[in-house]
């Protein structure tokens, strides 16, 4: 299709470019200038509540925390395009209440004081992406990194300023509504005012040194004044405001991102994926099966090490206690890297694992290895919480083995039935935190 000309200046040859579409002016709706002043409020109350935590109680601090919770999902609520919520939101959103209704109930000491408030804040920042419908698949799955950055970064900080913009727009309306005057005599008002205040103070200062009386009766009033402003209030002011952008940025910012642009990112990044199945299918098969095959030689070794917490029999010279200790968290980490092979062999493989016979078998058996590793580890856990009874350590070492054998478990799933199975094994993960704080 021939594309429209411009007009050629006389005796000038002519040219043809293409015209650029005009960007729409900014437009803000009720709803996002409603919420652009109340998340002045609302971020003025998360800092307020963080900033005095530690003269408080675990118990108020998580109902404060709780009760901006409720402000924060209630805008986005209201922030979210119209339809029906995804029924994996309500996940999410049931994690947040569990936790905090833990914390509020006294319970939660299997994670402390620290690790519930990241926990939070993680589930909120995700509730809303899925709420939304801002996920890049649509659901949680595979492209679970690039949701996390643009929940956390790209959105935020993408549209850190669509507050002030909002609120400019805004206060901008409503001039023109009342025919008030317009932003640029407003601000050319307030240099005015503040290059009047400059001269005021100096001259002041002047007075001050021509008259003793006078600049007794000025310092008392700048030492009455410096008493009754509250030092921690604006400070706490200060902080509340890129708190605020961020904030809004996350909440307005990601609904304006459009269904077609987060298509064409996601498309991006599949087509990404893809274009790294490069290795050869021989370079894997030999790779895995020196994997499987250490593994194979390392049960052999240690078999009646390993497995002597099934029998509850100890190997000799060993306590409980140092056997229940003893290679715990090193049998975890070499699921965690089974786990990251694997991942590497199905992403990174020229021909697709499930279509060739020796790849599925190696990696099969790989997964089985590793879902022998974690029963291992929880035979040494098993033993030690019988002998000695729970503690936080120990339920939080529990719910990681059991997080690496769901791991391996979907994983096996995926590669012998071809459903997705990563979003399941995330709600298990996350589920079984939260209720883990009932305790």
């Amino acid at each position: 299709m021939e594309e429209p000309k411009r007009d050629a200046a006389p005796g000038t040859p002519e040219f043809s470019a293409p015209i650029l579409p005009e960007k729409p002016p900014f437009c803000a709706s009720k709803t996002e200038k409603l919420t652009a002043f109340a998340m002045f409020a609302a971020a003025y109350f998360y800092v307020w509540v963080f900033s005095g935590s530690s003269s408080r109680g675990a118990q108020l601090c998580a109902a404060l925390l709780a009760a901006f919770a409720a402000a924060f999902v209630s805008m986005g609520f209201l922030l979210c395009p119209a339809g029906k919520l995804p029924w994996e939101s309500w996940v999410w959103l049931g994690c947040i209440a569990v936790i905090l209704a833990a914390k509020i109930a006294g319970r939660g000491a299997v994670w402390g004081d620290v690790w519930p408030v990241f926990f939070v804040h993680v589930f909120a920042v995700y509730w809303y992406l899925s709420a939304s419908g801002r996920l890049l698949e649509g659901r949680s799955g595979r492209l679970l990194p690039l949701d996390a950055l643009n929940g956390f970064v790209v959105f935020p900080f993408g549209q850190f300023f669509l507050r002030v913009r909002t609120v400019a727009f805004a206060l901008r309306a409503k001039e023109k509504k009342k025919g008030r005057p317009s932003p640029d005599v407003v601000l050319a008002a307030c240099a005015a005012v503040a290059a009047a205040a400059a001269l005021l103070v100096a001259a002041a200062r002047e007075l001050s040194a021509a008259d003793a009386v006078f600049g007794g009766l000025l310092d008392g009033f700048f030492t009455w004044l410096r008493t009754h402003l509250d030092e921690d209030v604006l400070l706490r002011l200060l902080v509340s405001l890129p708190v605020g952008a961020y904030l809004f940025g996350l909440l307005a910012g990601a609904p304006r991102k459009s269904p077609e642009a987060l298509r064409h990112e996601q498309k991006r990044a599949v087509r990404a994926l893809a274009g790294l199945r490069k290795i050869p299918e021989g370079v894997y098969t030999a790779v895995l099966a020196v994997f499987a095959a250490l593994y194979i030689v390392f049960f052999w070794i240690q078999g009646t090490y390993l497995f002597g917490a099934f029998a509850r029999r100890l190997p000799e010279g060993f306590t409980v206690a140092m056997y229940a200790r003893q290679g715990f968290f090193e049998l975890c980490r070499v699921m965690a890297l089974n786990l990251a092979l694997i991942w590497l062999v199905t992403r990174t493989s020229a021909e697709p694992v499930r279509g060739r016979r020796p790849l599925l078998w190696l990696v099969t058996a790989l997964l089985a290895e590793s879902v022998l590793f974690a029963a291992v580890a929880l035979s040494k856990l098993g033993l030690y919480i019988s002998c000695f009874g729970f503690t936080p350590l120990r339920l939080q070492s529990t719910w990681l083995v059991c997080v690496l054998l769901a791991a391996c478990l979907c994983a096996l799933c995926t590669l012998w039935t071809g459903k997705r199975s990563m979003r399941a094994w995330m709600i298990f993960g996350a589920v079984s935190l939260a209720l883990l704080h009932l305790l």
